[in-house]
This record gives C-alpha cells, structure tokens and sequence, in this order.
C-alpha cells in the first residue's frame, strides 16, 4: 500500500491556491518534491498496519486539516521509533471503548500518546475556501503590464461571482500606462487602485507595473501580492486550551505516563502562548502605596492555566503536553519542538531526548534544555534536505 499516485509526474509549477495539500504534492514534479513523498512512503510504510488504511485515506483527503491530522501522527509514530521505542498503534485500554493513539514501550517504561490539533474552525475555514477560489479565478485575468496588489478588506458569507469582477478588471486595467506609474515610489497607496463590492464582500485592488523586459510576456499570473485586509492578533493559548480541554482524564486512570501532541500552525516563534495555555495568563501585580498611589508590583501568572490552578497543579494526568507548531514535511529536518513536561505529574515522562525539553523547578523556575542532535540528524537527513530547489518553474511574480 502507498499513499501517492504512481503516475509520471510532468508539472512542477506552485500549488494553485485551490490546490488541497495532498493533490499539490501528488501532482509536483521534481527531484525536490520526489525526496518530500519518499519521506511520507518511508514513514507510512513503517506505520502499525492496521493503522495504514486509515492514515492514508486522511493523507489523501481534499480537507486539508485531515491530511495535517494524518501526517502529524506518522511524524510522532516515526520520532518514537527513532527513539527506540516499540510503538502500539489504538492500544486497547482497560475499562473503555477509547483509544489513544500510540503505546510506546522501551526497556521496562511505557508511555501512551494522544495527537490533537489546535485546528482552525469551520468558519475559518470555509472563509478561506472562498477568498482561495477567488484568487484561483482572478490568476486567469490577462494582464500583461500590471502585478495586482489584492486586499480583501470584507469577506461575504457566500462565494462571490468572479466573471463580473474579472470583467471589470481587464477594463481597468487595459486602459492604465504602466509608463505612468513607473517612478511613482514603493508603497502600495502609490499606485491606481480600484474598490469593489458585491454580495457583501469588498476588495480593494491596486495595480504595479510590470518592468518594461516583464512585459507582455505570456503565462505570468496577475496577482502578485496578497494584502491582509483585517489585521487581528493571533492568540495560540486557547486553540491549544481547546484541544487539550478533555484530555485530563479522557481514558481513567492509566497507570503509565501520558502525553497529549498539539499540532498548531502558529506562525510565533517564541513560547509566550504555549506559557500563557500551560500556566496561566500573565498580568502584572498592582498595589497601593501609603500615599494613595499605585505600585506597579511583579510579573504574575493568573490561575486560568491548563496546568496552573493557583493553590495547586491540574490535570496531573496529563504528564506532558509536546507542541508542534507549523509542522510540514519539506521542513522535518530543521523544525525544532519542544515538550513541556507537568511539574507534579502522576506519573513522570521517561526520556524523550528527540526534543526540546521544558521543565519546572521546586522554586516554580522554568528551564529548557535542547536537545544534543537536530532533528535532522535523527531523521538521518541531509543537511540541507531537502536537496536542491522546489520550483525551477517561476511562472509567479
């Protein structure tokens, strides 16, 4: 059994932006991408058997949070084994008809492992269905003097009719000189720009001109810059909250330690939303002094955390929470995770040595301690890997 197509593979352009993550990487050509589905097969193939047929229908699944899901758990079933680990795919457990994901057994310690995703909402998710199939009907726009700058300040609740946009698109743009605009400066309020609203929806179109030796040149898609429209801050504390939410005592007591994976594609590079889940939200200490005025006191954690609860530490079923953020498989090789190991667990982790480690002292220190090889070097991964480049065929801006 494998999980991709054996068909010759002939197209090695970018995903198109209605493109699921399965049907790019079944379809790329390219030495690049070829290195990319040997790791998925290599993974697969080592895969508990009677978890294979399930993992590979989510892998293949045109809903892009299924192929995450799948790919994340042959990601954690790989890292056990490369840690020597003998792993048991669903174990049965005593007492209920759920099973957690993995068992992983190495020289008398057992450990059971759950993967969950802090995944986006439907909502969210079918607001960026639409605005991808409007991107996907506007990159079929002839415009061969203008990049199109696109901002969709309003998404409607309904897919919008492109035909009448990219109408009025080709108008605009076919009556612009992109001579005129050539020297007029570097940011986006520089250069024409259009308004459009329809259905609820409201877009904000600039055009940038093309170079004179980009001109006219065939096969060169229009949109060239996505804008972001709303800005919103992302807050990672409660989709990791959310996914861990039933984690505590999911099984009855297991009598083994038990660790709960959360895959989240968090673009933050820092700890401060994993801290904020884990032990609380942070608020600073306010006082009043013998004059009436305020003191601004220390730094504290308030007792919202998963973990934290004030006058004592919850969820001890929970040994350890290992936070994956951004995991794609082109990127397994540099892509540090760290776990986060209970400061008074029931049962203490063994050891995980694959990853960065977060622990807690008696005096409520945190520490972290990295690991002594790179991911790379246990995937037995080349550095770089994967070799060479992904795209030879640069038909975008």
């Amino acid at each position: 059994m494998t999980v991709f197509s054996e068909i010759e593979r002939t197209d090695p352009s970018p995903a198109e932006h209605t493109d699921s993550h399965f049907e790019f990487l079944d379809r790329v050509a390219g030495p690049y991408w070829d290195q990319v589905r040997g790791l998925i097969e290599e993974w697969f193939s080592r895969l508990c058997p009677d978890a294979q047929a399930d993992v590979r229908g989510r892998l293949r699944s045109h809903d892009d949070r299924q192929y995450n899901g799948a790919f994340f758990e042959l990601y954690l079933h790989e890292c056990l084994l490369r840690m020597g680990y003998a792993v048991t795919c669903h174990p049965k457990i005593e007492g209920t008809d759920r099973r957690p994901d993995f068992l992983a057994e190495k020289d008398g310690a057992t450990v059971y492992v759950e993967a969950r995703s802090a995944s986006s909402s439907n909502v969210a998710v079918g607001a960026a269905a639409r605005i991808n199939a409007l991107y996907e009907s506007l990159d079929k726009i002839d415009s061969p003097n203008f990049f199109l700058w696109i901002d969709v300040e309003r998404n409607g609740d309904a897919p919008l009719g492109a035909r009448p946009l990219r109408s009025k698109l080709t108008n605009w743009l076919r009556d612009l000189d992109p001579n005129a605009y050539q020297d007029h400066g570097n940011r986006r309020d520089d250069f024409p720009s259009l308004s459009y609203e329809a259905k609820g929806w409201r877009i904000r179109f600039h055009a940038l001109p093309k170079s004179a030796e980009a001109r006219g040149k065939a096969g060169v898609r229009p949109l060239g810059i996505f804008g972001g429209g709303h800005a919103f801050p992302v807050h990672d504390e409660e989709g990791i909250k959310n996914a861990l939410s039933d984690k505590g005592s999911a099984y009855g007591p297991l009598r083994a330690p038990y660790i709960v994976a959360v895959a989240t594609s968090s673009l933050s590079t820092d700890d401060h939303d994993v801290k904020n889940a884990l032990y609380g939200t942070e608020a600073i200490q306010l006082g009043t002094g013998p004059g009436g005025e305020t003191d601004v006191g220390a730094v504290v954690r308030c007792p919202d955390g998963y973990w934290f609860k004030g006058d004592h530490w919850g969820h001890r079923h929970v040994s350890a929470v290992l936070v994956v953020k951004q995991l794609h498989p082109a990127f397994v090789g540099t892509k540090q995770h760290t776990i986060w190991e209970h400061p008074d667990p029931e049962w203490s982790v063994p050891s995980l040595p694959m990853w960065r480690q977060s622990t807690v002292d008696a005096h409520g220190v945190m520490h972290f301690a990295d690991p002594a090889r790179t991911p790379g070097e246990w995937f037995g991964l080349a550095d770089p890997w994967p070799i060479g480049e992904p795209f030879h065929d640069r038909r975008r801006p």
